[in-house]
């Protein structure tokens, strides 16, 4: 566990030359910020908490600064929001509430992600010393991306003839007094799909000056769109097409989703390995703890199995797991459940938002199940099957922890393998 009581210091430090702070763990939850943060981002204020979902917190930010059409976009923005804070690694600027604030966002070497805002008070000399008056237009097609000029209301001032074809801009058309989302528009419209566009997050994202973002044209192809804002408000812009970028990412990305599934997958069983449900009841004990929901967990023993494997052989005892696999996963039956191959002759089954009602319900139905297989087709002198299972329901997964629920349940197994096997013991927490 970090020694958040550092952060808090480093915190209130930063509080007394006017900087903000905000700390977040791996799975984005809110863990410290200072008054700064708060003074800097009111809309948080007495809403802010230790646990919070870093997209509640940019929920409320952009309810906070959004206006009429704009609000049908909230979704999105808070998606691109979270996208930002995960892969942010060098400071970009935008406005809030008349403020030009500069962020910087870093992972820890603890594996938290800490985020810090600047007020710009005034511009850096660098970029008062010109203006747009000055700025040799002529330039615009020595850039070999794609360059754009906005002015202060992002009406678009120049173009270069890279952002022209990269735009599918035709000869002759003129987007001088367009806005980029206009040029956008007029892409998709020319296929007929005016929906796939979003105005407001092009829009909203032209004000992170220096924070990357991504726009979608048809035939699958993507642009990465990059802002400089001057004190006066004249937007510099560069283009480039990432769409072999993208196509890679999506390639890779779909090779590591399979590679995942079949390292948290039992080869023989075809179920979710113990490393797929460890992965999974993470997640979901998170998630019921957040919401304050109940949540059971069912270890599965085969009784005398290492005799079964003696007497008839490795091959008759694959065959059996196999069938008690398939009774197993046909008692789930809620997306949100899974059951697993927890290791050996031992299975386990996972279910979220459960009482302990339900979860003996499934047990019984297993049980069932087992007993009316034909074992015989495995081999003729296997003439009968058992097994015993434990039981662990939790009323309120904030209440208890996954390791003392997977106590509960192997305790619970234990009891049931102590008293003859072949039974149901329940444990509730």
């Amino acid at each position: 566990m970090p020694n958040l009581r550092s952060y808090s210091f480093m915190g209130g430090l930063l509080d007394s030359i006017d900087i903000a702070l905000c700390l977040f763990d791996a799975d984005d939850r809110t863990l410290v910020w200072n008054d700064c943060f708060l003074r800097f981002f009111p809309e948080h204020a007495g809403r802010v908490h230790r646990g919070e979902a870093y997209r509640e917190n940019l929920r409320r930010f952009y309810d906070s600064r959004l206006d009429g059409e704009e609000r049908r976009h909230l979704d999105r923005y808070v998606e691109e929001g979270i996208a930002r804070h995960r892969a942010q690694s060098r400071p970009f600027v935008f406005t809030h509430l008349d403020r030009r604030l500069r962020v910087a966002s870093l992972p820890t070497p603890e594996g938290l992600r800490i985020r810090i805002w600047q007020h710009l008070h005034e511009e850096p000399q660098q970029m008062r010393a010109g203006g747009w008056d000055v700025f040799p237009i002529d330039l615009l097609d020595h850039i070999a991306d794609g360059a754009m000029v906005l002015d202060q209301n992002d009406r678009i001032i120049a173009t270069n003839n890279e952002f022209r074809i990269l735009y599918d801009v035709p000869e002759g058309h003129s987007v001088i007094g367009a806005t980029l989302q206009d040029v956008v528009r007029d892409a998709w419209a020319k296929v007929d799909q005016p929906e796939r566009w979003t105005d407001g997050f092009v829009q909203d994202s032209l004000h992170f000056a220096g924070a990357p973002f991504e726009v979608e044209l048809p035939a699958g192809r993507w642009r990465r769109v990059i802002a400089r804002r001057t004190a006066s408000g004249i937007g510099y812009f560069t283009h480039s097409d990432i769409t072999e970028l993208k196509r890679q990412q999506a390639a890779l990305e779909r090779a590591l989703a399979e590679l995942s599934a079949i390292a948290a997958t039992d080869v023989l069983t075809g179920l979710a390995n113990r490393r797929g449900f460890e992965k999974a009841i993470s997640a979901a004990w998170h998630a019921c703890g957040v919401a304050g929901t109940p949540v059971a967990v069912i270890i599965i023993d085969l009784d005398h199995f290492k005799a079964i494997n003696d007497r008839f052989g490795h091959a008759a005892g694959d065959e059996c797991l196999r069938r008690i696999a398939d009774a197993v996963r046909s008692s789930v039956t809620r997306a949100d459940d899974l059951a697993a191959r927890h290791g050996g002759e031992e299975f386990a089954i996972l279910l979220p938002n459960a009482t302990a009602e339900e979860a003996l319900a499934i047990g019984q139905g297993i049980r069932r199940s087992v007993r009316v297989e034909p074992w015989a087709q495995v081999h003729p002198d296997l003439n009968r099957l058992t097994v015993s299972m434990g039981i662990c329901a939790v009323k309120s997964a904030c209440e208890v922890d996954i390791d003392l629920a997977m106590r509960h349940a192997d305790e619970a197994l234990y009891r049931a393998k102590k008293r003859g096997r072949d039974r149901i013991e329940i444990q509730r927490a």
